[in-house]
């Protein structure tokens, strides 16, 4: 780890920068430039050469937008969904009831309103309401969808789909129920609209996913407690996702009745869910461009199977070799399909086209520099400076778990401008001071104050916004994100006025600060051991704090990178002015680092003083240090 500068000039980085738009939305606009007209190409050559009807590219086309409905949600947030063919139902119904003709909507749905009754739409008006109704059903259902997690969403999510298939039947003066909308005009749709709509669903799939939100929701797809600790509100992000894929769904539904020409309630149903399910699957459930590759293998695959179930079903009950009676062939296509998702689970787990977004390759990323620049000229330092008044206080601060005390009596104070260190054996109640003080649990009696206020109750959300930047015992960066994401997620937070370009120089600046600007396109996860440390402080800088909350940060690490990062905290002290709470078992560092260190063992705090107090305090060295250490100075 090489020296640091938090007071770096913008000049010395702001050589080759011409950004209009920052690295996501650049990625972005490059994705649907690229997919549309490969997608369109595909399908005039399967045209073309006969390859398929007219109904069967439809179809492809719109399995394509459900695909980036369901894709945008289950890769966003890691849940999947088994609710959203529930909103390709109501946008298919809600655009019937404006197309169908009058005479024959009067006979399906006497008990509808009359203007309803008397509309005579154009499709391309009758998309409004529809996904405008799935906008709203997915509001009112994602006010529950965003508050669970992992299993209970899947489970609330077959709930929704097993409700909205029955309401689907139940309401008959809505649906017609088991007997179906019919006459829905399949002449209404023309290839001129269902291509803008393509285009419309993957710029606000992608925008969605390139937006504050859609990062947010990665961030807590890949750790969740993480992301609280750099002040993202979990729920929103997820709420956002959820009612802008209901909104896709809506308007790939509205499409799907009028290629088909009937809307009957199993038709959104466990069969179409499975299929979904399968092309995020098969595609890549953690990228756009895997959903729209796995749409198109799903759709043409599933007419080639069903082709094959009735060629062979056309054998049945004849005598083949040996005197073998040929059975009746079914279930093929779902079976062949289990079979190919086992075999992309196995050789393939994130999928054909894995999380990298088309936009990414690298012959389309050189583009991208030359057309676009890499980052803006007017890129601002990575300073800040902390109040001379900031304080950190705890007050008899006690966490137990029944009648397991973890922490008691603890009182700890952190000023601006100074390196407070807290040391113990293992067990002695370190960590729990940090989650209780950070908003990741809270205690059971004493108080915190942050600044003169009382932050005791505060979440970790609040606590962030307010002050506080901490790392893990744990390495927690958020793993599949870039390294410049990781850090931009803190800088969205920290200053939510900046624009997208802006915030995106304010974390390179960050990352040049900290040495890690040369792996800013770099996937967390496959950082080195120091550089993820490092990134997860850069991380914690980037929000600006008062506090820096470091939790063992050098356990790990070699020497060199040990007085590496000793620099580097001085610094921050030097330069930015924060105070820093330092959890350490290496004593050479704690002692050389901190002004005041505070010792506490079985949950218990016994001493606090300067390192030369704490070195000779007998209690402490029987405690915990052992023998007395030698003054390295």
């Amino acid at each position: 780890m090489s020296q640091v500068d938090l007071n770096m000039a913008s000049s010395e980085i702001a050589a080759t920068r011409k950004a209009r738009l920052d690295t996501r939305g650049r990625q972005s606009f490059w994705s649907v430039v690229i997919i549309a007209p490969a997608l369109s190409a595909l399908l005039l050559f399967f045209a073309g050469f006969g390859l398929a009807n007219d109904s069967l590219l439809k179809l492809a086309t719109i399995n394509v937008i459900a695909g980036l409905g369901v894709g945008l949600f289950c890769g966003g947030t890691g849940i999947l969904s088994l609710a959203h063919i529930s909103f390709f139902g109501i946008g298919a119904y809600v655009a019937s009831w404006f197309t169908i003709p009058p005479a024959i909507k009067g006979f399906l749905l006497p008990s509808m309103p009359f203007s309803i009754q008397q509309a005579d739409w154009p499709l391309w008006l009758a998309l409004v309401p529809a996904v405008a109704a799935a906008v709203l059903v997915g509001l009112l259902t994602g006010m529950v969808m965003r508050r669970l997690r992992d299993t209970a969403a899947v489970i609330a999510s077959f709930g929704f789909l097993i409700i909205s298939y029955l309401l689907f039947i139940g309401l008959k003066p809505l649906t017609n129920g088991k007997q179906s909308l019919y006459s829905i005009p399949r002449d209404a749709l023309g290839w001129p609209l269902i291509l803008v709509a393509l285009v419309v669903a993957l710029i606000v799939a992608y925008a969605a996913k390139a937006s504050i939100a859609g990062r947010n929701a990665e961030a807590t797809r890949e750790d969740e407690q993480s992301a609280r600790s750099i002040g993202i509100v979990s729920d929103n992000s997820i709420l956002f996702l959820w009612v802008v894929s209901a909104a896709i769904m809506g308007l790939a539904g509205a499409l799907f009745v009028h290629v088909v020409g009937v809307a009957a309630p199993s038709a959104f149903y466990l069969d179409k869910t499975f299929a979904l399910i399968v092309m995020v699957i098969i595609g890549g459930y953690r990228s756009l461009t895997g959903a729209v590759v796995g749409a198109v293998i799903v759709t043409f695959a599933e007419e080639v199977f069903k082709k094959t179930e009735e060629f062979l079903g056309g054998f049945a009950g004849q005598e083949l070799i040996g005197g073998i009676i040929m059975p009746q062939v079914f279930g093929l296509t779902a079976l062949a399909f289990s079979v190919m998702i086992l075999l992309v689970l196995y050789y393939r787990p994130d999928g054909i086209a894995g999380y990298k977004e088309v936009a990414t390759l690298p012959w389309v990323q050189r583009r991208l520099d030359g057309w676009f620049g890499t980052a803006n000229s007017n890129i601002a330092p990575a300073h800040y400076r902390v109040s001379e008044a900031a304080r950190l206080k705890t007050v008899d601060l006690h966490k137990s778990y029944g009648g397991f005390v973890a922490m008691s009596g603890t009182n700890l104070e952190v000023k601006a401008g100074q390196i407070v260190g807290l040391i113990g054996p293992n067990g002695a109640g370190k960590s729990t001071f940090i989650n209780v003080i950070t908003g990741n649990l809270f205690a059971t009696s004493g108080s915190i104050s942050l600044n003169d206020q009382d932050a005791t109750l505060w979440s970790a959300n609040k606590l962030a916004k307010s002050g506080m930047g901490r790392t893990f015992q744990n390495i927690r960066v958020f793993g599949s994100l870039t390294v410049l994401e990781n850090v931009l997620t803190a800088v969205n937070v920290a200053r939510p006025e900046l624009g997208s370009v802006a915030a995106e120089d304010k974390a390179r600046a960050w990352l040049h600060a900290l040495n890690l600007d040369a792996v800013a396109q770099t996937s967390a996860e496959a950082l080195a051991y120091g550089d993820q440390r490092r990134l997860e402080i850069a991380r914690a800088l980037a929000l600006e704090p008062d506090f820096l909350l470091l939790d063992e940060p050098v356990a790990g690490m070699n020497h060199q990178e040990t007085e590496a990062l000793t620099a580097l905290l001085r610094q921050v002290v030097a330069d930015i002015g924060c105070g820093i709470l330092l959890v350490e078992h290496d004593l050479p560092m704690v002692m050389a680092l901190c002004d005041h260190i505070y010792v506490v063992n079985k949950g218990e705090q016994i001493a606090d003083g300067t390192p030369a107090e704490i070195r000779a305090n007998p209690v402490v060295i029987e405690a915990y240090i052992g023998q007395e250490l030698d003054d390295p100075h």
